[in-house]
């Protein structure tokens, strides 16, 4: 059997799906994609048992179906070498030798049985589903989320993105308990509220390819065990984790009337050189809003170190002085897309409010952060 297929869209689709597979497999054939041919189409996948991705491609030429498995690593060795051209693939459909012919040269490999690839079973009992125009709008959500998730061992559902869905929106909310990221999309999602916990491997994965994608994006879930996420050119299985999400809305303050706007870019430098003199145990800054001005001051007591900067802002409100840890505060900051920051403030001791100073169409997003004690 004979097929064709542009060797560099088949190397952009393996690299996005390459990344679900673990580097080390205690069963081999998880360390290969799965290619299964039919009707001049070639649908590829890999999977960890916990989530499986598959991607499909048009072939430009094809000689009947075939199906079966190939080591991943060697394989994407070899083609990332290639430059685009057409790549033909004859395989014996009885020994599944494979030969890969390309201008200048061929390799030729040893094809395992599709039969010992281990595909999760197809979802199963109640679910629904929804739809986004948009698959850009997700992995946008997906992006700014996840620097904002836990990596704590002891309480997982903290290390996953909680999707919150509603008759008016979707939110991607992510907390490590000392910050907090919820990027709603207003959209219509028909009426469904349901919510679930996605794990932050597929969450990964889906913020990638889907930042390419076009067209929009389906999600279903079924029976809050398993979510599967499909595109227009990969579909997305995973299991979810089925702890209860804790309740992100109560710690979102509502009376913080204390506001500044500071150009971002200029906010981001101030922070990173006091940040060169601070604790580098706490990262602690401190904040002084007053008088249109904010004053930034880090100290080492230990190596007596110090540094203060001012920047001039926009602020209106009470004097406030309040302490944040300053490499988070630079993240947060660091993934806004507008021009300036908006940062919105109670007291000392209440969590701080951090919003672009322009939201992208249909798009509300919000960030929170805890402040550190000053003594």
């Amino acid at each position: 059997m004979r097929y064709i297929v542009s060797s560099s869209l088949l190397y952009s689709r393996l690299q996005n799906i390459e990344r679900v597979i673990l580097p080390k497999n205690s069963i081999q054939i998880l360390s290969c994609f799965l290619f299964d041919i039919k009707d001049g189409e070639m649908t590829v996948t890999a999977t960890d048992q916990d989530t499986t991705i598959s991607t499909t491609l048009e072939l430009t030429e094809a000689n009947g179906d075939c199906k079966f498995a190939l080591e991943a690593k060697q394989l994407m060795n070899i083609l990332k070498e290639i430059p685009e051209q057409p790549l033909t693939l004859d395989i014996n459909s009885s020994s599944l030798q494979i030969e890969m012919s390309y201008q200048n040269g061929h390799f030729t490999f040893q094809g395992e049985s599709a039969l010992d690839y281990p595909l999760p079973r197809a979802a199963e009992g109640e679910g629904w589903f929804i739809a986004l125009e948009s698959a850009t709008a997700l992995s946008k959500g997906l992006t700014n989320a996840i620097i904002a998730t836990a990596d704590d061992q002891s309480r997982k559902v903290m290390n996953g993105i909680f999707i919150d869905i509603t008759s008016e929106d979707l939110s991607i909310v992510a907390s490590d308990g000392h910050k907090l990221v919820c990027h709603r999309i207003l959209c219509d999602t028909n009426g469904t509220t349901a919510s679930f916990v996605l794990p932050q491997k597929p969450a990964n994965i889906l913020k990638s390819i889907l930042d390419k994608e076009k067209a929009g994006v389906k999600i279903s879930t079924f029976e809050g065990q398993k979510a599967v996420i499909e595109s227009s050119t990969y579909t997305l299985a995973c299991r979810l984790i089925e702890e209860k999400y804790p309740n992100y809305k109560v710690v979102i303050p509502k009376q913080n009337t204390n506001v500044a706007t500071i150009d971002r870019a200029s906010f981001i430098s101030a922070m990173r050189r006091v940040l060169v003199v601070a604790d580098k145990t706490t990262a602690l800054i401190k904040f002084q809003f007053q008088n249109n001005m904010v004053t930034l001051k880090s100290e080492n007591i230990n190596y007596a170190l110090s540094a203060e900067e001012q920047l001039v802002c926009q602020y209106d409100g009470m004097p406030v002085l309040i302490g944040f840890k300053g490499t988070d505060l630079i993240e947060l900051i660091g993934n806004l897309q507008s021009s300036e920051v908006i940062i919105k403030l109670g007291d000392a001791g209440r969590a701080g409010l951090i919003l672009p100073s322009e939201q992208q169409e249909n798009t509300d997003l919000l960030m929170l952060l805890m402040p550190l004690l000053i003594n």
